[in-house]
């Protein structure tokens, strides 16, 4: 069985980013959270930012957030009506339906694509859409526990990742690529 981060290995960008810059445009309220999503996704990228650094952040303001979005479901729908065509080229011609997409991402933004991709199989960041409560936060070495926990000990035959973040997953499989835009690269 295959397993693939989403952000920037089969989507092409930060999801999450995406996302917020869609929710930007239809509630300008939004603005006062530029540079904190800035910020905080540039510590991710550089691996400057703890598991604990991250889910603090995520906590305080994910809340506050979804209160100005409005009809979390509906929001969604329309953010993958338009950003859809961003699922990469090379998942989409090597998918399998016992792939499992692991990701840092959260669950109410996720399960709509992954569904549309027929992708049964996942593990992201749980938040409860209502209350903003963090239930889960899937990122780092917390991937390979819940992963674990989920699937058991289950080979992974290939990972695929954009970041060294995912070094414990990168340990747990078979063989790991490394999915820089178009190229893809063999790193185990």
């Amino acid at each position: 069985m295959n397993v693939y981060d989403f952000d920037n290995t089969i989507y092409r960008g930060e999801s999450a980013l995406d996302f917020f810059f869609f929710l930007l445009w239809r509630n300008f309220r939004i603005a006062k959270y530029i540079p904190l999503v800035l910020y905080t996704t540039v510590k991710y990228k550089l691996c400057l930012t703890t598991v604990d650094g991250l889910f603090k952040t995520l906590d305080k303001y994910v809340c506050e957030l979804l209160e100005l979005v409005g009809d979390v479901d509906d929001i969604v729908k329309k953010f993958w009506d338009k950003n859809e065509h961003k699922i990469k080229k090379f998942y989409l011609e090597q998918k399998h339906d016992d792939d499992i997409i692991i990701s840092a991402g959260v669950n109410f933004l996720l399960e709509e694509i992954l569904a549309r991709l027929g992708i049964k199989n996942y593990l992201c960041t749980e938040i409860d859409k209502k209350t903003g409560e963090i239930i889960s936060f899937c990122y780092n070495r917390n991937k390979v526990s819940l992963f674990e926990h989920k699937f058991g000990d289950v080979e992974i035959e290939a990972f695929y990742t954009d970041s060294l973040n995912d070094l414990p997953m990168i340990r747990k499989a078979k063989s790991a690529y490394l999915v820089k835009y178009k190229m893809i690269k063999k790193i185990k």
